[in-house]
């Protein structure tokens, strides 16, 4: 898991029948200390999207999808757990339940 953390993530912004790279900001690097508990994780999220199109993203890393959230006006984030086949995001073997 740490090769996910090393290299730079797509952003992918998610769209009623496709999904494309988000132009504002295509790439996204994360450090470990953002991905010691949900809650610094989702307070980094915020901070980096504050200024984002309203919407849902994910975040595509080199093993397949790591996170996807919702970002409202603000920067407000929401973390979704699964995707809809019901298979859990990578982010949460890092997080677990902290």
């Amino acid at each position: 898991m740490e090769d996910l953390i090393e290299k730079p993530m797509l952003v992918m912004q998610i769209r009623p029948e496709f999904s494309i790279v988000y132009k504002a900001n295509p790439k996204l690097k994360l450090k470990k200390e953002h991905l010691k508990t949900k809650r610094e994780f989702t307070d980094y999220l915020s901070k980096t999207t504050k200024n984002w199109k309203e919407g849902e993203y994910f975040l595509r890393s080199n093993l397949g999808p790591f996170a996807a959230f919702h970002v409202k006006k603000g920067g407000k984030v929401t973390l979704f757990k699964e995707n809809k086949n019901k298979v859990p995001y990578l982010c949460w073997s890092l997080l677990g339940n902290k």
